[in-house]
C-alpha cells in the first residue's frame, strides 16, 4: 500500500508540473495478478495443485489413447468393466437369494473374458475403419450390420470359450453350453447394440470407441453374468 501511495505521488508531482491532466488507474489491475498488489500472479498452494493435477491428467490422456498404447488402454477398459459387470451382478443375486456369498473367482474368469473381448474389438474397429473408412450413412449402416454379424457371434463364442477354458470344461460341455446360452445374448445384443453403434461409428472419434462400447455394454455385462452362470441342463457324456 506504502509503494502505490509513492506512485501516486510521483505521477501527481509529474502531471502538475507539465501542466497535462492525467488519469490515475492504479487500482486497475490489482488482484488480477497482473499489477501491484496482492494478486502478483503467484497464485495460492491450492490453485497451484489443482493446475499441476490438471496438467498430469491431460497427460495421462494423451498418452492413454495415443496409437502406441491404445491397445493396453482398450483392454483394461474392457476388463475393468466386466470385472464390475460381474460384481454388480453378484450382488444382485446375493440380495435376491439366488447365491449364499460373493464368489471372487467367478468376477476374475469374467476379468479375464474382457481381456480377450478386447482383443477382438480393439482389432475390429481399426480393421472397419481401415476397410470403410468415412461417416456416411451408407458406411456407418454397413458397418452396423457386419458388427451384428459378425464380430457379435464371434465375440459370444470367444466368451464362452474363454470361461470353459478357465473352468476347466471339455469340448462338449462347451459346445452345449454355447447351444443352450448363446442365442439368448445374441438376440440381446439385437436390442441395444444397432442404435448403439449408430452413435458410435457416427460420432465417437476412433480410438474413443472401446471407451464408449464398455460404457454402454456395462448393462450388457450384467447380463452376460446372468446368463453365463445361470444353471445349465447340459448333461455330461460318461
Amino acid at each position: 500500500m506504502q509503494s502505490i501511495r509513492c506512485q501516486a505521488r510521483i505521477l501527481f508531482s509529474t502531471a502538475t508540473s507539465s501542466g497535462r491532466p492525467i488519469r490515475l488507474n492504479l487500482w486497475r489491475n490489482v488482484g488480477t495478478g497482473t499489477g501491484p498488489g496482492p494478486g502478483t500472479g503467484i497464485g495460492t498452494p491450492g490453485s497451484r495443485s489443482r493446475s499441476e493435477l490438471m496438467r498430469k491428467l491431460r497427460e495421462w490422456h494423451a498418452t492413454a489413447f495415443s496409437n502406441r498404447f491404445l491397445l493396453f488402454t482398450n483392454v483394461g477398459i474392457s476388463l475393468t468393466l466386466s470385472c464390475l459387470g460381474d460384481v454388480l451382478e453378484q450382488h444382485l443375486e446375493i440380495y435376491s437369494g439366488e447365491i449364499e456369498r460373493f464368489d471372487s473367482q467367478r468376477t476374475s474368469h469374467m476379468a479375464i473374458s474382457g481381456v480377450t473381448v478386447g482383443i477382438i474389438c480393439h482389432y475390429w474397429y481399426k480393421m472397419l475403419d481401415k476397410r470403410m473408412p468415412g461417416r456416411s450413412m451408407r458406411v456407418v449402416a454397413k458397418k452396423i450390420v457386419l458388427d451384428q454379424l459378425i464380430c457379435s457371434p464371434v465375440y459370444i463364442s470367444v466368451f464362452f470359450v474363454t470361461l470353459g477354458l478357465l473352468e476347466q470344461k471339455d469340448k462338449h460341455e462347451v459346445w452345449e453350453e454355447i447351444k443352450e446360452k448363446a442365442w439368448k445374448l445374441y438376440a440381446a445384443e439385437w436390442t441395444v447394440w444397432p442404435a448403439a453403434q449408430f452413435i458410435n461409428f457416427y460420432w465417437i472419434p476412433a480410438h474413443y470407441r472401446i471407451f464408449y462400447d464398455n460404457i454402454i455394454s456395462l448393462g450388457y455385462d450384467v447380463l452376460t453374468s446372468k446368463v453365463k452362470h445361470t444353471k445349465s441342463h447340459i448333461k455330461k457324456i460318461p
